[in-house]
């Protein structure tokens, strides 16, 4: 019912708010495909290994997310990675990585892999790198092929973090 106080609305006024709408759509789209209006956009390989993982792993703290090159984050919190100042895997961790090997190997031609670690404040920096390379072992023995996996180190957050990343079409 309208208002009796209320101006009439214009129909110009309709039009250019549906040419505003209509042009964000489509700069939106310039900007990386329909999916850029919701976020990063994977391919189709890390799209089906982030929903399978995001469906195995629902209900742990687990971090699962593209980011905004493009790349599927996995992020493990450090309490359910190691235990303070060692370096092997712990059962949690395990866990994670035999859900990712599973979705990673039919992949593994096409995608790539770089593993970070976390260290403890005032941890020798050697500490994240055999956590890192402990994780990279790890997903050997689950048939991750280990020219597709780089090791990071320290990883820029406080968990165990797998970016996985389209490969290079002329990477060999």
């Amino acid at each position: 019912m309208p208002v009796p106080d209320a101006p009439p609305r214009s129909p110009h006024r309709r039009r250019g708010l549906a040419a505003l709408a209509g042009l964000l759509v489509l700069l939106a789209g310039c900007a990386g495909g329909f999916g850029g209006l919701f976020g990063p956009r994977l391919s189709p390989a890390l799209e089906a290994q982030r929903a399978r993982l995001a469906d195995a792993l629902r209900g742990t703290p687990v971090v699962i997310e593209a980011t905004a090159e493009r790349r599927l984050r996995i992020e493990v919190p450090a309490r359910h990675a190691f235990e303070p100042g060692r370096t092997a895997v712990k059962p949690a961790l395990g866990a994670v990585l035999e859900q990712f090997a599973i979705g990673f190997r039919p992949h593994a031609a096409s995608t790539e892999l770089q593993i970070g670690a976390p260290d403890e404040a005032g941890a020798e920096p050697r500490l994240a790198k055999e956590r890192a390379l402990n994780a990279r072992e790890y997903l050997i023995g689950r048939g991750v092929p280990a020219s597709r996996i780089t090791v990071l180190g320290r990883a820029p957050r406080a968990g165990l973090e797998l970016l996985v990343g389209d490969r290079a079409p002329n990477a060999r």
